[in-house]
Formats: C-alpha cells, sequence, structure tokens
C-alpha cells in the first residue's frame, strides 16, 4: 500500500491542470502581500457564504480519495477514456482498453485495478461529452458491510461510513467517485480546469456511487460570538500585514516561496505540535544543513554547507521581528479559518469519518475564489494524521 501511494504521489507531480491546493493560511508565506490580499479575501468569501446559507460549487467539501482518476470523452476523438493525472504530461497516459491500463501503469498493480474500475464503470453515468476530475472513493471489494446496516470504506487516511439508504446504494455498487472538477478545451494539451463542474447531465447507475462535493451550509448554525471570534482574527492578521507590508514581505523573501524554508518549517510544526516563531525556523533550517554536511565526506563540502547555514542564521536574527510579524500573521490567518472549519464541520455530507478508528471530521474544505482554489484544513487533524503517515 505504501508503494501505491508513493506512485500516486508521483503520477500527480506530473499533471500540470489541477494543481496542488494552496493552504490559506500559506499564501503570504508563498506570494507575499498578494499572497495575504488573496487569503484574506478567500476566507471572507467563506464567512459570507455561510452567513448566508449558501449552497454551491464555491464551496465544496475535500474528499480523502484515492486515486485521482480523469475520466470523459476525448475531445476530438469522441472516445471514452479513463487515465490518472497523468493524462496531462507532455506525452498523456489515456486509457481507452484495459491492454492499455496495462501498458501505461503495470508497474503500479493497484493502480492498474481502480482505473479498469474507472473503465468498466464511469461510462454508465458519464455524460455524452466532456472530461471530468474525481477522487475515487472505492471499488470492488473495498466496501466493508456492517452486521449494524453500515457500509464503509477506507481509500486513504479517513474511513467513510454510511448508514441507511446510501449504505443500501454504496453496498450495491461496483465503484464509488465524487466529481469535483470539469475540463475546457478542444484538445487535451489546451484543456482549462473547472473547479465548477456542471454535474446535472451525469446518469444514475446503481453499479456507480457519486454525489457532489457542494457544502450544504444551510446545515450549519454559524453563531455570532464564533462570527466575532473569526473577524477578530482577521483584523489583527490585517494589522499585522498593513503596518508591515513595507518591510517584512522584503525581509522574510530569502525564505518565502513555494517549497522555501518558511513552508516546510510550517509542515514540521504541523508535525510537532509546537509554535512557530523565528527561532524555531532557525532550529529547522539548520537541522537540514546539519543532516546535509553529515552526508559529505570532504571538509570543503561539510564547510561549504556550515557556512551556508551560517548565512541563514544572520540573516533571521537581523531580521528576527520580521520573521515573527510573518508567523504571527500566519497565525491569525490559521486560527480565523479554524473558526470556519468548526463550523463548516457541522455538516459532514451525510458520512461518518474516523481516522485510526477514532472519531474524526473531514478532511477540509475548498473555496472557489478568484479563479484559484484554496484549502481549508484543520492541520492539528487531518493533515497531521496525513503527513505522520506518509513518514511511516
Amino acid at each position: 500500500m505504501d508503494s501505491f501511494r508513493k506512485f500516486l504521489i508521483e503520477e500527480s507531480e506530473e499533471g500540470t491542470k489541477l494543481k496542488h491546493i494552496t493552504h490559506a493560511e500559506d499564501r503570504p508565506i508563498q506570494h507575499g502581500a498578494k499572497g495575504f490580499q488573496h487569503a484574506y479575501a478567500a476566507l471572507h468569501h467563506v464567512h459570507d457564504h455561510m452567513k448566508a446559507g449558501n449552497n454551491s460549487s464555491a464551496l465544496t467539501m475535500k474528499y480523502d480519495g484515492s486515486p485521482s482518476i480523469v475520466f470523459g470523452h476525448h475531445p476530438e476523438t469522441g472516445k471514452f477514456f479513463v487515465a490518472s493525472k497523468s493524462a496531462f504530461n507532455k506525452n498523456p497516459k489515456l486509457n481507452y482498453t484495459a491492454k492499455d491500463v496495462q501498458k501505461n501503469h503495470g508497474h503500479a498493480p493497484g493502480l492498474v485495478d481502480k482505473l479498469n474500475s474507472g473503465l468498466n464503470h464511469l461510462k454508465k453515468i458519464a455524460p455524452k461529452t466532456g472530461v471530468y476530475q474525481g477522487d475515487m472513493m472505492y471499488s470492488e471489494g473495498d466496501v466493508n458491510h456492517h452486521d449494524n446496516g453500515k457500509a464503509s470504506f477506507t481509500p486513504n487516511t479517513i474511513k467513510y461510513t454510511a448508514s441507511g439508504e446510501e449504505a443500501d446504494k454504496i453496498k450495491k455498487s461496483k465503484m464509488g467517485v465524487i466529481v469535483h472538477t470539469q475540463y475546457h478545451g478542444d484538445d487535451i494539451h489546451t484543456m482549462a480546469a473547472d473547479p465548477h463542474p456542471d454535474l446535472h447531465n451525469f446518469k444514475q447507475h446503481p453499479d456507480v456511487w457519486h454525489k457532489s462535493a457542494n457544502h450544504d451550509t444551510k446545515q450549519i448554525h454559524y453563531s455570532e460570538s464564533d462570527q466575532e471570534e473569526f473577524k477578530n482574527h482577521m483584523a489583527e492578521a490585517d494589522k499585522i500585514h498593513s503596518a508591515n507590508r513595507g518591510t517584512m514581505y522584503k525581509a522574510t523573501e530569502p525564505h518565502r516561496g513555494e517549497g522555501n524554508h518558511l513552508e516546510t518549517y510550517i509542515n514540521h510544526t504541523v508535525r510537532t505540535g509546537e509554535k512557530p516563531d523565528a527561532e524555531g525556523l532557525k532550529k529547522h533550517i539548520q537541522g537540514k544543513y546539519d543532516k546535509a554536511a553529515a552526508k559529505l565526506k570532504t571538509p570543503a563540502g561539510k564547510s561549504k554547507k556550515n557556512s551556508e547555514a551560517k548565512s541563514h542564521m544572520i540573516h533571521i536574527d537581523a531580521n528576527k521581528e520580521h520573521y515573527d510579524n510573518l508567523l504571527k500573521m500566519h497565525g491569525h490567518l490559521q486560527d480565523a479559518k479554524n473558526v470556519l472549519i468548526r463550523n463548516l464541520e457541522q455538516h459532514e455530507g451525510g458520512l461518518e469519518h474516523h481516522i485510526d478508528n477514532k472519531k474524526s471530521k473531514p478532511e477540509g474544505f475548498v473555496i472557489n475564489h478568484g479563479g484559484e482554489p484554496t484549502k481549508l484544513v484543520n492541520r492539528a487533524e487531518f493533515a497531521r494524521a496525513n503527513l505522520l503517515k506518509v513518514r511511516k
């Protein structure tokens, strides 16, 4: 199973159409002032959406499915195909037959089984035209039937459990999928992702269980006290941004950006539970350079790594206030987001959630704002469990 997950991660890195979705609070760490402005507006979008009790594809629930599957009718030939995210490689891996699946993915038997299931069954519900992407929740043999009439499946980290009529449908079906994206364009290479898929033309078939990812906020009670808490954290974040934007983003630029030290440090604190600050960032970076130096055999190589680490320490010490302010602002955005999440979690989409046999909540939610998706995840619960699972 670990090798299968590793393969899926590698496959997802090849895909270019549906990019990695950023945590709201990480946007300033990745993109500075513009990142803050987008995060601030996106979080307020969720706040307003909840106050209005809206139900649309602007706000969706994240489902912890695996693998991500692309399917539909080729825009040029009209032939039905299934694929992993490698559908959008420079040399697309599209599967029209079981032989194609074996040829393209035979080195990953688990993926072969899932794609064959999609090939056999998704055409039963797919519209006659269009390309879509979704999370596969289960295929044949993955659903557990319980004595109390419930049905459960565990595609990745979360175990989902259905009751009543929904459980009956799942037990009778041969696969489950949550469709979250539609693609538009005249050929595979130029297709653009749309997070607002039109699902009206999808058919119903007993072999395929599927549902919308839209999150119905009419099912949520968003209290006045929680709204006030949200506003307070947002005001504190904005205060730091407004007072320091002229210097803070420039001073922290050497360690900002996607995959840079600040982002990896944030992920480190998710695993450990510690509160991010400038001193913690220094220890994180120093630890990375110490490990890198330990792998080198020559004194010159070790000296170079130690010198690089020292330059990082000097820069952070000289700009400690800016790093601490950036991380405090990150904390307020995260706290504001967590207020939204704990309210959104009141409605679990009709499924129970468990991680390691303990009651949990949904993986998270996605707000589609300004033409870009932003994820809202309780990092202390789901993200931590997922990161620790990957490390194992």
